[in-house]
């Protein structure tokens, strides 16, 4: 069983339908592995949903565990923003908690946005390169 975390992206690509996140994430689930969402990607999900969809995206988000952010998690995402930023490459906050909170649990994150996410120890899938054969 693989944890996997998942980003905003990703969920607004399932929550509409769009190939390949809905086939990713229901091969994924058929495996027992566990797909999870945060406070992050709970928000960003959100700012996307008219009010006249927002029962219907309840109803939807239920079917992802909910993992809460801890404190060990925000510092780590701290620390690596600070990290990054020294090295000349600026990060956003969502980005860098995303990150660490999948390295604190030690889950892969699910993302199409690869090129926020330099962390070596981060493990990512890249949804849009996903195939059946290639969960």
């Amino acid at each position: 069983m693989t944890r996997y975390l998942l980003d905003s992206n990703v969920v607004m690509y399932w929550l509409n339908g769009l190939e390949p996140a809905p086939a990713l994430l229901a091969e994924l689930s058929s495996r027992g592995d566990v797909l999870a969402i945060n406070a992050v990607s709970v928000a960003e999900t959100y700012s996307g949903v008219p009010p006249s969809d927002l029962e219907r995206v309840d109803s939807l988000l239920g079917a992802f565990e909910y993992w809460p952010i801890d404190w060990a998690t925000a510092r780590l995402a701290g620390e690596y923003r600070h990290k990054y930023a020294r090295a000349g490459r600026k990060l956003p906050v969502p980005d860098v908690i995303l990150g660490a909170h999948a390295v604190s649990q030690d889950a892969t994150l699910i993302t199409n946005n690869e090129r926020d996410f330099p962390m070596p120890e981060l493990k990512i899938l890249i949804y849009r390169d996903w195939t059946p054969d290639h969960a």
